[in-house]
């Protein structure tokens, strides 16, 4: 199956290019630098997400 490559970048841009708490493992934007939940303190503890392989 052959995908469209603007489509691949829009989707790679929604659903890998993200930030993740290391505590509540929110999803959050490529540029965050604090968490938004209030749920684990607005920590700085976050990560980029992982790439697929």
């Amino acid at each position: 199956m052959v995908y469209d490559p603007s489509l691949a970048a829009l989707a790679k841009k929604n659903n890998c290019e993200k930030m993740v708490c290391r505590k509540c493992y929110a999803r959050l934007p490529p540029r965050a630098m604090q968490c938004r939940k209030k749920k684990c303190g607005h920590t700085t503890m976050i990560r980029p997400k992982k790439k697929i392989k």
